[in-house]
């Protein structure tokens, strides 16, 4: 009868950890990450500028920056901008945020009615603030499009607000901070060095799954294997070549780089893009750079392409 009793207790007992396992298992079919741009801020080719979309359940939630004519991606991926959540910012260059102010706009003529989270890094002598960088877009005194200030002026009346939070950056604290957390989702961040400009990279765990966004850096910092940790999909930025010296390098990771952030995490499947001159014509190199510390699949996807995790 002990026997029985053992038997069946540890049957429970197994069957809750089974059930606790299932349920961090990433359900690859409910979300999808789509290339809204995948290239830099050069006049070079087709490609939009930096830009990505993640999809939950067949609705787009969260754009993960805004470059340059990736809001026409957007249209062509047929995602409803009543769906989104979410805009991440990486930082405030004009290749990563230029599309915003159109969205919004374009937003206007849609029937959405539920507030837009819009986050991004603090600034500094070169670069503005998240909440800055919107206040100048859009307020009613000094903004870029003071007709569009009713978007962010809680006295005039609009469909939806937009909710902007600046994250701290700080090369002192080099913690994993969590910025957003919804049933559907949760955001983490953490930041990263991009020269001299705030920067930071995210997280995003959806549906079982890991997704994660290195933005523009160099590396400096460290920060990013920790927050890719287990990473399904890494995205990650290839500007630059290993040979590449001055001002680039010290904006941006080497080819070897990315594969030690890649293995360290050990992501399951590594995205490159932010493609540029020097780096699109060495694609050979740099996937063998990259495999000397990482072992799995190597992507350098194109515009609208689409990744299950």
């Amino acid at each position: 009868m002990k026997r029985l009793i053992h038997l069946f207790l540890l049957s429970i007992i197994l069957m809750a950890i089974n059930i606790s396992h299932a349920g961090e298992q990433c359900n690859s079919e409910r979300v999808k990450l789509q290339m809204l741009g995948t290239g830099g801020p050069e006049l070079l080719n087709t490609r939009a500028s930096s830009s990505y979309l993640l999809w939950l359940d067949d609705k787009a939630r969260i754009i993960i920056d805004a470059g340059p004519g990736s809001l026409q991606r957007f249209k062509q991926s047929k995602a409803n901008f009543n769906d989104l959540s979410v805009f991440l910012f990486t930082h405030f260059h004009v290749d990563h945020s230029a599309d915003l102010s159109a969205y919004i706009k374009g937003g206007f003529f849609t029937e959405r009615r539920s507030d837009l989270f819009i986050y991004g890094p603090s600034g500094d002598t070169f670069i503005l603030s998240a909440e800055e960088f919107v206040k100048r877009l859009f307020s009613v005194k000094h903004g870029v499009y003071p007709y569009l200030s009713p978007f962010i002026n809680h006295d005039a009346h609009s469909e939806f607000k937009l909710k902007t939070k600046t994250i701290e950056w700080t090369y002192k604290d080099r913690n994993i901070r969590s910025i957003h957390e919804s049933e559907d989702f949760s955001i983490k961040t953490v930041s990263v060095h991009h020269g001299p400009f705030p920067a930071l990279a995210y997280r995003v765990d959806i549906a079982g799954c890991v997704i994660s966004f290195t933005g523009d850096m160099s590396g400096r910092l460290h920060t990013m294997p920790d927050l890719a940790q287990n990473s399904d999909i890494l995205v990650a930025h290839n500007a630059i070549t290993e040979d590449a010296t001055g001002t680039p390098q010290l904006l941006h990771m080497k080819p070897s780089y990315i594969g030690k952030i890649a293995g360290r995490a050990k992501v399951k499947h590594l995205l490159l893009t932010h493609m540029m001159a020097r780096s699109i014509d060495r694609t050979d190199e740099t996937i063998q750079l990259i495999k000397k510390e990482y072992s799995g699949p190597i992507t350098f996807p194109n515009d609208l392409d689409s990744f299950h995790p």
